[in-house]
């Protein structure tokens, strides 16, 4: 099992302020977010989160990857958003995320 990211809230929140909390402490949540880009030249320019859904012992955060590419030879831009979700596990207080860890590149080395 890989490395874990805990969030603790405030006791005095409920359960509609526990949604407001992750919206203003988004950055907490960065290191259990897949923000790779297929593109290389890509660059991220904004990320938010589009839906919140809380449970007894889970959460789930849907959020949106807005992207842009500037292609020099081309002489073009290139934007776009991607959908993506982070689950959680919940304990009272306590959110726990698996921090993201990215598939190692592929290779086509081996299949020769």
């Amino acid at each position: 099992m890989g490395k874990t990211l805990t969030i603790e809230v405030p006791d005095y929140l409920d359960e509609g302020q526990i949604e407001d909390y992750f919206r203003e402490n988004f950055d907490d949540l960065m290191s259990a977010l897949d923000l790779e880009l297929d593109d290389d030249r890509a660059q991220i320019d904004e990320i938010g989160i589009e839906s919140f859904e809380l449970s007894e012992d889970s959460v789930r955060i849907e959020y949106v990857i807005q992207y842009s590419a500037y292609y020099g030879c081309d002489d073009m831009n290139y934007e776009d958003e991607d959908q993506r979700v982070v689950t959680g596990r919940r304990s009272r207080r306590n959110f726990e995320f698996d921090v993201f860890m990215p598939p190692p590149p592929r290779s086509t080395f081996e299949e020769y």
